[in-house]
């Protein structure tokens, strides 16, 4: 389907194949894992084509370095022997494992809210309607003021 009208800078500046604008996802750096590969993958595919650009590789990068480690670190949780917990050297672990996985989470949560990959529980919409649904009630200094005079 043709656009009517002037062309933008940016539709004028974009590679096109046969008439189409070209739009290529981002590609994995080499030196990733297979398992980062994996994430990285899902989180490109998720996204428009054109959502990530080169300058995001770091970010993402990082991100899916702290996804695969807290999923190593949960396994090793899932697979602790609560047994060892009668120790204090088993429950020194135990809390030592909590705390990376949870270093980790926090990590990758931070980076996704960063790269706009989350999904947020309140969007623009949804503050706009709760602003335009809100009662409007009036503030004290908006309130008419009495004033008793008695002469």
């Amino acid at each position: 389907m043709v656009k009517r009208g002037r062309k933008s800078a940016a539709e004028l500046a974009a590679p096109k194949v046969n008439g189409l604008l070209k739009t290529e996802r981002l590609k994995p750096p080499a030196h990733l894992t297979d398992a980062e590969i994996s994430v990285w993958n899902e989180i490109v595919s998720d996204q428009p084509a054109n959502a990530f650009t080169p300058t995001h590789a770091p970010l993402i990068e990082m991100y899916c370095r702290h996804v695969v480690n807290g999923r190593i670190l949960a396994d090793e949780i899932l697979n602790f022997d609560r047994s060892w917990l009668a120790s204090d050297e088993g429950l020194k672990r135990y809390d030592k494992l909590l705390g990376m996985a949870e270093r980790e989470s926090r990590a990758a949560s931070s980076l996704a809210t960063r790269m706009r990959i989350t999904r947020q529980a309140v969007d623009q919409q949804t503050i706009a309607r709760m602003n335009v649904n809100a009662t409007k009630t009036k503030k004290p200094w908006e309130l008419p003021e009495t004033i008793d005079m008695e002469e």
